[in-house]
This record gives C-alpha cells, structure tokens and sequence, in this order.
C-alpha cells in the first residue's frame, strides 16, 4: 500500500507525494509544477515548501503572459488578435 499527500498551493492544486524507497516522489496535476514531475523529498514539507517556492516565483516574473495548449495568448478580455488582423 502507498502512502500518498495531496499538495496544494495558494492558487493551485499542484500534484500528489507518494512515499517511495525513503522519499517522497512528486508526481504533478498542474503543468505548472512539471518542473517538479518525478522528483524526489526528503519529506512532504520539502514539496510543499518547492510547490510554494515555484509558485511564487513564477508569479514576481514580470510579462508573463498565459497561453493556450496550442499557443495562443490570451489577454483578460479573450484571445489575442491574428497579426494580419493587427495591422
């Protein structure tokens, strides 16, 4: 039987810990946490406190700007214009 942590930040559900050979492994439920994907803790803390880390980082980086899986950017007021329709 595995022992597993649902870890969550602020704004985020951002994966699971499963205890696996003496750490913790992170599998991620956000691709925001893919970075993290398969890594290995010495404790839940441990994940909780890089999730938050991540977390946080990514929010104080400036002109971040979210896109969609196929690559369109998206402003809070929806998708962002062609450029041949911009000009």
């Amino acid at each position: 039987m595995s022992i597993a942590y649902s870890i969550e930040t602020r704004q985020r559900s951002a994966g699971i810990a499963v205890y696996d050979e003496g750490a913790y492994r992170f599998f991620a439920a956000d691709t925001h946490f893919s970075s993290m994907e398969s890594r290995r803790y010495p404790s839940v803390a441990a994940v909780e406190r890089a999730a938050r880390t991540l977390e946080q980082t990514a929010s104080q980086r400036p002109g971040k700007r979210r896109q969609d899986s196929r690559g369109e950017i998206f402003r809070s007021w929806g998708r962002a214009a062609p450029a041949q329709e911009m000009a």
